[in-house]
């Protein structure tokens, strides 16, 4: 079986005999149903590759379709004039970028339709193109755009560039409504949820399928999808593992599974990680092996926002969800749109949000720590995480206390508020503890009280108290008063209680007393 690994052109991917999975009866729902739409997604979560379905489809191109659903659905296979314009693939830092990718799509198009007299802004540009088009073909045009908020997400953090671009963003898509009579359709995709950034007019704002019941699996894949396309290919990655086809099955949801993009949603399967895994028969972390968007790091680092709830599930409102920026308002939008965060639940008009799977709670933990250090080199932040791992895995607790310390040595702390100080550091040592994949608990509950820190390995169970400013012997005189180590439930595992001093000034732990 050919897997289209790192390929998101529908034609390439049916030309070419790769396995590709058939949404085409909702992509025909989808054009049947109306004009404007938009829908979000993480990234390499499929977009462009329905983005090019919906190109092909519009070209007229049946041949493309042989054996697909919409063949036997769509019975004209009309051609129209298209309007592709991609966004990914450019880092936008510098409004240059944005005004060249803009400049060089119209280009294209103007080589082909002409130009118009007095057609000097992005905005009148097109609207003369889609006239243009209408007038010498006799069709009304289809406009694509994929990835059409990278200029805004990009330049999170540069306020001034993400002001500039959206105002190019917005005298391009803001002038569509002048050019409706010559659209036939049109469709946006991106990571951001559009209803914050003020680039649509009212008259044309896109219908925004990002959490629609009846939409929510036309990217990614679905469980009756993995069985019924990759049942083989389980089979031989089972062998391979020397595990039974359930056993591979389960293995593959925990890993790769989980994701909701609605109230009613399917499980859904990240399937850029899914086909990477089938292709190489091995479990890793490919999807946050490809990069963490640089502003969630900016975002958590600038904020209170406590990241051990994240295994508790958050609650948000759907108005939380469309949010968009960079302050800590949005931290729960920007983690939801870009895939760290998916819907567990709904109930009392709320969403329960946390980690879909296996892959994005591990990897959020391993990406973010090195985001929030400064060492010299990534292979630096690598190996000290490994060492941890080894110190905690051997229940050597002087060794990964010192190794905390270390790595927590290289956290800025930007800000010189205790709070905001305690807060981070708080989050650095449930992400530390949690990259040596084993679960945290923050702020476990027990009778009579809450243990700062608990998590257990295979033989032991930790109880961590913190102190501020204070003294070690102090939280673990807490523990003891508390009783924590006899309202525990791991009674069948060795208690190791520890007491801890961060101090604010030094901005890092400065003692620690064990106790087993």
């Amino acid at each position: 079986m050919k897997y289209p690994i790192g390929i998101q052109t529908f034609e390439e991917i049916i030309t070419g005999n790769y396995i590709y999975v058939d949404k085409t009866e909702l992509v025909y729902k989808l054009i049947d149903s109306g004009k404007y739409y938009f829908i979000s997604r993480p990234r390499r979560f499929g977009k462009s590759l329905l983005t090019t379905t919906l190109e092909a489809y519009f070209q007229g191109r049946k041949d493309l379709f042989k054996g697909l659903a919409i063949e036997r659905l769509e019975k004209d296979w009309v051609e129209y004039p298209v309007f592709h314009l991609d966004f990914s693939g450019e880092s936008y830092s510098k409004e240059e970028v944005t005004q060249s990718v803009i400049n060089k799509f119209l280009l294209s198009k103007e080589a082909i339709y002409g130009t118009g007299e007095g057609e000097t802004t992005f905005g009148l540009r097109l609207v003369g193109l889609l006239q243009r088009a209408y007038e010498q073909t006799g069709r009304k045009s289809v406009i694509l755009i994929d990835e059409y908020d990278k200029p805004l997400t990009d330049t999170i953090g540069q306020q001034e560039t993400q002001d500039r671009n959206r105002e190019i963003l917005q005298g391009l898509y803001g002038n569509l409504k002048k050019a409706d009579s010559y659209i036939k359709f049109a469709f946006l995709t991106g990571v951001s949820r559009y209803g914050k950034l003020g680039i649509f007019s009212a008259a044309n704002n896109p219908k925004d399928l990002s959490m629609s019941d009846e939409y929510a699996t036309i990217c990614g894949i679905t469980e009756n999808e993995l069985h019924s396309y990759f049942d083989d290919e389980v089979q031989l990655f089972a062998d391979k593992l020397s595990v039974s086809k359930s056993d591979m099955y389960a293995i593959l949801k925990r890993k790769f599974d989980g994701y909701h993009f609605s109230e009613r949603s399917e499980d859904v399967y990240n399937p850029f990680s899914l086909l990477n895994a089938l292709d190489d028969k091995k479990i890793l972390n490919y999807w946050y092996a490809t990069g963490t968007p640089t502003y969630l790091v900016k975002i958590l680092g600038k904020s209170n926002f406590d990241i051990p709830s994240f295994d508790d599930k958050l609650l948000a409102t759907g108005e939380m969800l469309a949010t968009f920026g960079n302050g800590e308002n949005n931290v729960i939008a920007a983690l939801y749109q870009s895939g760290y965060l998916t819907i567990k639940g709904y109930q009392d008009e709320c969403y329960l949000l946390g980690f879909p799977n296996e892959e994005v709670s591990e990897g959020f933990t391993r990406v973010l720590i090195p985001n929030y250090t400064e060492s010299d080199t990534s292979d630096k932040k690598d190996l000290d995480l490994v060492k941890l791992r080894q110190f905690v895995n051997a229940d050597d607790v002087d060794a990964f206390m010192l190794q905390i310390q270390l790595i927590m040595s290289q956290v800025p702390f930007e800000s010189s508020d205790p709070k905001l100080i305690e807060a981070n550091f708080r989050n650095m040592l449930y992400l530390m503890i949690r990259s040596t994949g084993h679960k945290v608990s923050v702020e476990h509950p027990v009778l009579g009280g809450r243990i700062d820190v608990f998590f257990e390995t295979e033989k032991c169970a930790y109880i961590i108290e913190c102190k501020r400013d204070q003294s070690a012997q102090e939280a673990l005189s807490q523990i003891d008063e508390k009783k924590y180590a006899k309202k525990i439930t791991s009674t069948d595992k060795q208690v190791v209680k520890i007491g801890v001093n961060f101090n604010t000034e030094e901005r890092n732990l400065v003692e620690w007393v064990v106790e087993e």
